[in-house]
């Protein structure tokens, strides 16, 4: 026991992972069951790296929601969830009223295949379900040790049984975008290796200027995205951007060369989900090994559907997981006008370059977006970050064109219009 009341929760400290616990243990997190009721958990994995397991002693979780979007419901033990993804369940209190462990638990999928090599140390955590008519002080504990030591949830999960509540079928697409992403070791400083990750070989740099205020300032997008420079290795580093025409359906093809899972999160869309598979063709790695083929979508033409088929949507949502050496097929309308980060959800991907924009609009340009204008003397960023926003020098400038300040203007009486309902 960690702490001096009964019941606490041991805080593992960072180095070991299981370290002793903190003196200053914090008391147990309790969720109530009255009994015969249902109560519904709203779970977010919440973490920058690792998936979670979720389970609850004695009791199903019957899951109905992933990413806010209802699905049909299914019933299991337990729950795998993959980072940055949002899934409610409904627990049906009707066991003998007393306190059950809620155990979380951190998964392997999150490492390189060929460095598990047998059970490796996992983080956990434990809360309690309690049922209010209970006057039992002893909890019915899960045997921790016995879950610690398997890592078998099926890494297609999500695709093969969280099927939309309503099931119906995507829409043909008019394109195929294929997005393949790799890791590259750049040692240009001579000291400990950087990792540098791109997408179909585009290691992502953040644009000059906020896109949105290229976009409310009327700047062409040459004038707003980053300077291209080399990579270590056949990369570039760019603002990676892809243009959709607005109101036009497309479908995007991940491959994921890599043997260890990566969680995606596209802002702005919920996407249908069309096929999800392991790459054909795949060699096993080794330690020893520095490289092999690259997978790439002439590989996987034979085994994806046509783009002007309607195959059943499997499942939807913004946030997802693709497993170690597999592929996930998606089709989306591009209906929300602006630019949309689209990322890997590991802090430590992200950052050296795992990402891109997808850019709606029509002709390059934001159709039918209102942004409000900012206020004044606001900040700007980019190469405009000596300068703060006037509305009265910018809106009646020399320098300003007659568009943009009747569009300003248009801006700030809905604006203000809108204010006052």
């Amino acid at each position: 026991e960690c702490g001096t009341e009964y019941p606490v929760q041991c805080v593992p400290l960072r180095s070991p992972f299981l370290g002793p616990c903190k003196q200053n243990a914090h008391p147990i997190d309790e969720f109530i069951c009255p009994s015969g009721k249902q109560i519904r958990l709203r779970l977010i994995n919440a973490a920058s790296g690792i998936p979670f397991r979720f389970e609850i002693d004695q009791h199903k979780l019957t899951i109905v929601a992933r990413d806010s979007a209802e699905i049909s419901p299914v019933t299991v033990s337990h729950l795998h969830i993959p980072i940055g993804q949002r899934i409610d369940v409904i627990v049906t209190c009707n066991q003998n009223p007393s306190k059950y462990t809620i155990l979380i638990s951190s998964r392997n999928s999150f490492q390189p295949s060929h460095i598990i090599t047998g059970p490796t140390p996992t983080m956990w955590a434990t809360a309690l379900l309690t049922y209010p008519e209970s006057r039992a002080k002893n909890i019915h504990s899960i045997n921790i040790s016995e879950i610690l030591r398997v890592d078998s949830d099926n890494p297609f999960f999500e695709y093969q049984s969280l099927k939309p509540f309503i099931p119906r079928f995507a829409r043909p697409a008019i394109r195929r975008i294929a997005l393949s992403f790799v890791c590259h070791w750049n040692n240009r400083l001579g000291i400990d290796a950087l990792e540098e990750w791109a997408v179909n070989n585009i290691t992502f740099e953040p644009p000059k200027e906020p896109l949105l205020q290229g976009n409310f300032l009327d700047n062409t997008l040459d004038h707003v995205i980053a300077d291209e420079y080399p990579g270590h290795v056949n990369n570039i580093h760019a603002t990676h951007i892809h243009h959709f025409e607005y109101g036009q359906t497309y479908e995007v093809l991940m491959i994921n060369n890599d043997p260890q899972q990566h969680p995606w999160h596209l802002h702005g869309y919920s996407v249908d989900f069309i096929a999800a598979g392991k790459l054909p063709h795949v060699q096993p790695l080794t330690c020893k090994q520095t490289q092999r083929r690259q997978i790439n979508e002439f590989d996987l033409d034979s085994i994806l559907p046509p783009l002007n088929s309607t195959p059943p949507v499997l499942t939807a949502g913004d946030s997802f997981s693709i497993p170690r050496e597999s592929y996930v097929l998606f089709r989306f309308t591009a209906n929300n006008p602006g630019p949309w980060f689209f990322h890997c959800h590991m802090d430590w991907h992200i950052s050296p370059g795992m990402a891109l924009v997808f850019s709606v609009g029509q002709n390059g340009k934001y159709k039918g977006l209102i942004t409000p204008p900012p206020a004044n003397n606001f900040p700007m960023c980019g190469p405009r970050s000596n300068l703060k926003y006037n509305s009265s020098t910018l809106l009646f400038s020399s320098s300003t064109t007659p568009k943009l300040r009747i569009s300003l203007l248009i801006t700030i009486i809905l604006h203000i219009y809108y204010l006052t309902l």
